[in-house]
């Protein structure tokens, strides 16, 4: 059984394009699924344009595209075989792209391709596994940073990180090949062997940025440099560990989100080293850098439905499910589905 030998995205938003734009300057072939909207808009913008950490303007086609190009299609049956296809839509548009996109794909003669989802929380993964089979999920993770401008562009804030990982715990020949091919497109990536200890990592740092940044409106940095939004975040975080803990997660230090750190330092040595993140990341940004918003900020900002149930609704009821109460988490939850009910118009 041969290993996938290309990537393809689902979802053209910010991260869909910054990802697909990337790997096609690489040289390689991709192919990124959009609503018909996004592919009428890009196809006669003939580009995809990254700015921001970088400055790329990628030529896009009708998929399939050759090598160097993106290969636009609102139709899911234009995926290739033998691929690794990874949803990059928001977490509440990803019930209605993974229908969309197994009702035609994977193909029944295509035993290798397989699928991966980059959205905060962890209900991703169940729904994945629920369309697709266990055996064709990868667990994934990514802080890549983009958000789209008003203009149709992608800014880029900072390639992050990005991390694969098999849910059985151990390695296999496709995530070290997918690694391979996102490191060969200038995207930080790590083959894992606890790909769960990311994910759930990942998911205390969101339910802390999201609880606090949404309800103050505030940037990451912001709230880093914060003392008082920095012990909300603390709360938030441990709240969310314990979850982990009750599940047999062991939570980790990963790239932009060092949980454990946050967990065991005591609260003014973890204010106070936030606090020097931020004060480094400003420095390096520039006076005059455009400051970042959490992508749950700029779904507040711009009038967007925001992923509230996937991220504190899920680890709410997870908590329920072993005997846990998490009130904060469940206030933050209450508090940012009324938000959505009152500013949300799309």
């Amino acid at each position: 059984m041969s290993t996938p030998s290309s990537l393809a995205f689902v979802g053209a938003g910010s991260l869909g394009q910054a990802f697909a734009g990337l790997l096609a300057t690489s040289g390689q072939a991709v192919t990124l699924v959009a609503t018909l909207s996004s592919r009428e808009r890009l196809l006669q913008a003939e580009r995809i344009r990254l700015r921001g950490a970088l400055d790329l303007e990628i030529p896009v086609e009708a998929a399939p595209a050759p090598a160097g190009r993106v290969g636009i299609t609102a139709d899911p049956g234009d995926l290739p075989s033998n691929t690794g296809v990874i949803f990059t839509t928001k977490s509440h548009q990803l019930p209605a792209a993974i229908a969309m996109v197994r009702a035609v794909w994977p193909r029944a003669d295509d035993a290798t391709s397989w699928v991966a989802g980059v959205q905060n929380g962890i209900i991703k993964d169940d729904l994945l596994v629920k369309a697709f089979g266990v055996e064709r999920v990868v667990g994934a993770v990514t802080i890549l940073g983009a958000q789209r401008e008003a203009d149709g562009g992608v800014t880029v804030t900072s390639r992050g990180a990005t991390y694969l990982g098999e849910f059985a715990g151990d390695s296999s020949p496709r995530v070290a090949a997918a690694a391979q091919t996102l490191r060969a497109a200038g995207i930080p990536t790590e083959a894992v062997t606890d790909i769960q200890s990311v994910l759930w990592s990942k998911v205390c740092n969101a339910v802390g940025v999201f609880g606090v940044c949404v309800l103050t409106r505030s940037s990451g940095s912001r709230m880093s440099s914060n003392p008082d939004l920095m012990r909300a975040y603390h709360a938030l975080i441990r709240e969310t560990a314990t979850v982990a803990a009750a599940y047999g997660v062991t939570i980790g230090d990963y790239e932009g989100f060092p949980i454990r750190s946050y967990l065991t330092k005591s609260e003014t040595k973890m204010i106070a080293s936030a606090a020097s993140r931020a004060a480094t990341f400003a420095g390096e940004s520039g006076a005059g850098g455009t400051e970042s918003f959490p992508s749950m900020v700029q779904d507040l900002l711009a009038g967007r439905p925001m992923e509230s149930d996937q991220i504190f609704g899920d680890v709410v009821r997870r908590a329920e499910y072993v005997g846990i109460t998490v009130p904060r988490i469940a206030l933050v939850r209450d508090l940012i589905a009324g938000l959505n009910r009152t500013t949300s118009h799309r």
